[in-house]
């Protein structure tokens, strides 16, 4: 995609860095956020995106003029006028129309140029500051059509509320008002505990878009072409992890208190927004027991994909006794997967551990296989390294060379969270640096655990222990009686009022 535009005898010439971003100057969304690595071009794309609307306005019913007005915010004065107006003034000069404003402090620039079909084009851009101030003192008086949060992922929350709040104010209603009115947003990846993660990917609202650009090492990576040769490979010497996984690989972040235990979890590779369920093909279900307990729901795909279909969690420190937690499975099997065949694995230390909590977790074994008719084994072990390793080795497969082993779809929410950055090796206080060779028991621990059951015991143990399915097949048989619900895998059948 390109742009271009005469503008008081400037002329704008601009080409689109990639799909990525001509999907981003298509969107009509209220809010439309770009995230990428840096010398992504999301910044520059914004702008020009500014200029392209200020074209497309409507005419004004007074005097037929497009009027357009972009609030550009950023955190801090210093970097907004060490970085960001320096980058504006590449493709509209200081010299262009009229510039007020003075060093770390609010600016205005307005422009005005007329279109070939000789109508005239009033842009102002405003560029303003959060600093340390509320976001309704600094925002409460502007009235502009737009707003460009740059850097979204270091502004507070409210900025971006009160932003959609105060857009659309220009043109005034007496003049016709604006064509498009809305928030645009640019930032590099966030942690997950951003709320930027929260809205954008666990619960994007309606009328909103998202766009996420290629890691900067992938062959699809963007805007190479105005980059110097070399660039990426030299930002990456030297740098830790975090911060390659997040400004160069465009992959969302991990606290800096641990460290992420699948750090092979590519979000792009392996994070399907679209998986459907394959009709005729059986469920494995993985269970983790306990006071807190979670389910995954798979498939096992021919091709032998793994395919992450749903969860059920737990609110950490929120007990939940196993008769409610059956009825919660029978309510999610009974209106999504009501007829497929089901097969389940759980925690082997339920079945057969000696301590005290052993005792409840098979109590809790048997309520849950009895009152959901599923037949729940022991999964083969429960041993940290084969558990890790059974959702690792999939991760690291490709079907096909083109095809990842393992996919999650849209309802595994807290799994995805867990597997980017929740379910960790916690660091060590002190001066060693070191992590736990445990993943720590977390809000994330109990769902990600639950489908390491689930894949072991549909088949990775044996690539992980490099065995035969027959040697585990028979390990299961010698599992006591009793411990099951029924004999083999059960068809999920409920009442009516269940």
């Amino acid at each position: 995609m390109t742009a271009a535009a005469k503008l008081d005898s400037v002329t704008v010439e601009w080409f689109s860095p990639g799909p990525t971003i001509d999907r981003y100057m298509a969107s009509t969304a209220l809010v439309q956020a770009v995230m990428g690595p840096i010398g992504g071009g999301k910044t520059s794309s914004g702008f020009i995106k500014a200029i392209v609307l200020a074209q497309q306005q409507r005419r004004s019913t007074r005097d037929g003029v497009r009027r357009f007005k972009l609030c550009v915010v950023h955190k801090t004065y210093r970097r907004l006028w060490a970085s960001i107006i320096p980058s504006w003034w590449k493709w509209m000069p200081k010299t262009a129309g009229e510039w007020t404003g003075a060093q770390d402090q609010p600016a205005t620039h307005r422009i005005n140029f007329a279109l070939p079909d000789n109508t005239l084009v009033e842009l102002t851009v405003d560029f303003i500051a959060i600093g340390d101030n509320a976001a309704e003192d600094v925002l409460r008086g502007y009235e502009p059509t737009a707003f460009l949060l740059v850097e979204a992922d270091l502004l507070d929350r409210e900025v971006l509320i009160y932003a959609i709040g105060r857009a659309g104010r220009f043109p005034s209603m007496n003049e016709g008002g604006p064509s498009w009115s809305g928030v645009l947003m640019d930032f590099n990846a966030p942690d997950t505990e951003s709320y930027l993660y929260e809205l954008l990917v666990e619960n994007l609202p309606e009328d909103w878009a998202f766009f996420r650009q290629p890691s900067a090492l992938s062959p699809q990576a963007e805007n190479l072409e105005n980059l110097p040769e070399g660039y990426y490979e030299r930002q990456i010497a030297g740098q830790p992890d975090w911060y390659v996984r997040r400004m160069i690989k465009n992959e969302f972040g991990y606290s800096r208190d641990g460290v992420p235990v699948y750090p092979e979890y590519n979000d792009a590779l392996h994070f399907d927004p679209n998986l459907q369920i394959m009709p005729g093909l059986p469920l494995f279900l993985g269970a983790d027991a306990g006071g807190t307990p979670a389910v995954t729901v798979w498939q096992h795909a021919p091709d032998g994909q793994w395919r992450g279909l749903d969860e059920l969690t737990t609110a950490m420190g929120m007990v939940t006794g196993p008769t409610r937690f059956s009825d919660m499975v029978n309510r999610l099997l009974h209106e999504m997967y009501p007829k497929h065949e089901i097969s389940g694995h759980v925690d082997p230390s339920a079945f057969y551990g000696g301590d005290k909590e052993s005792k409840d977790d098979q109590a809790w074994v048997h309520i849950v296989s009895s009152r959901t008719k599923i037949r729940l084994r022991a999964a083969p072990t429960n041993n940290p390294t084969p558990r890790i390793e059974a959702l690792r080795l999939p991760m690291t497969r490709m079907i096909d060379g083109h095809k990842p082993g393992l996919v999650v779809g849209p309802r595994m929410k807290v799994f995805r969270k867990g597997l980017l950055s929740g379910y960790r090796l916690r660091k060590i206080l002190g001066p060693s640096g070191r992590y736990d060779d445990k993943p720590e028991k977390n809000e994330y621990s109990h769902v990600v655990e639950a489908g390491q059951y689930a894949l072991l015991g549909g088949g990775e143990y044996n690539d992980v222990m490099n065995r035969g399915r027959r040697k585990v097949r028979a390990a299961d048989e010698d599992f006591p009686d009793g411990v099951y619900a029924g004999g083999g895998r059960q068809s999920f059948a409920r009442d009516d009022d269940d």
